[in-house]
């Protein structure tokens, strides 16, 4: 599965993408929303493989996000599963190397990650799950269309919940 946008390439990660992104994720910028803080190599090797098992077992998940210009894995973006107030939920998230924030590229990214899974799987609908206080995440959810749904517990952490239709 390969996706191609004006600037990026979104792929199925492989294993052995574990070197270009550990370092994304021991970023202490990119991970300050996330409930599992930094993560060591062995932690972001777990990860991509979890991702790897989400394309087996549901066809769709995080995909490695390629800046076409570089060539360079600049993290990741896309579409997964997770329980949400009880439920499996379809989820939209990214995080991005910060020396390509500000760019439009998680935008971008995302926005290819929410068409892929509303044709190909047509999804009634996907949530974006944001932390309190991260603020570009927000900003990147209201520019892909979705609309403030609620505030819940995620993670053992308070969130807020943005949603999407599917417009057919």
């Amino acid at each position: 599965m390969v996706i191609q946008t004006p600037r990026l390439i979104l792929r199925e990660f492989q294993p052995e993408d574990v070197q270009q992104l550990a370092p994304i994720l021991a970023h202490p910028q990119v991970m300050q929303f996330s409930s599992t803080g930094v993560l060591s190599v062995s932690e972001t090797a777990a990860k991509i493989q979890s991702f790897i098992q989400s394309y087996q077992h549901y066809g769709f998940g995080k995909w490695a996000v390629i800046h076409q210009a570089s060539n360079d894995l600049i993290g990741y973006c896309g579409i997964a599963i997770e329980q949400l107030d009880h439920r499996d939920e379809r989820e939209i998230g990214y995080r991005l190397n910060p020396a390509f924030w500000g760019q439009g590229l998680a935008t971008e990214a995302a926005s290819a990650a929410l068409q892929y899974g509303f044709k190909q799987f047509n999804f009634p609908y996907v949530l974006g799950i944001v932390e309190l206080g991260n603020h570009a995440s927000v900003n990147v959810l209201k520019k892909l269309g979705m609309h403030y749904q609620r505030r819940t517990r995620f993670h053992g952490g308070e969130v807020d919940v943005y949603c999407i239709e599917n417009a057919k």
